[in-house]
């Protein structure tokens, strides 16, 4: 295994280069197994296109533009 495939060496480089503040501290690994689809594209800026994909019909905009995510 290349150490490029490794993501938990990858992680724990970036972890520690965060601690000596070198890099910023990572949000959220994308690898985690508990890392839903919605909590990676928030992290990107992605939302409403995830969203729409995942829930096809299920965002609704109100009269003041803002955006109301409902199942």
């Amino acid at each position: 295994m290349s150490i490029f495939e490794d993501t938990d060496t990858i992680n724990a480089i970036l972890a520690e280069l965060a601690d000596r503040e070198i890099v910023e501290p990572m949000a959220e690994p994308i690898d985690e197994a508990d890392c839903h689809p919605l909590d990676w594209a928030e992290v990107v800026g992605i939302t409403d296109e995830v969203f729409d994909e995942i829930y096809p019909g299920a965002a609704m905009v109100d009269e003041n533009g803002i955006t109301w995510y409902v199942s």
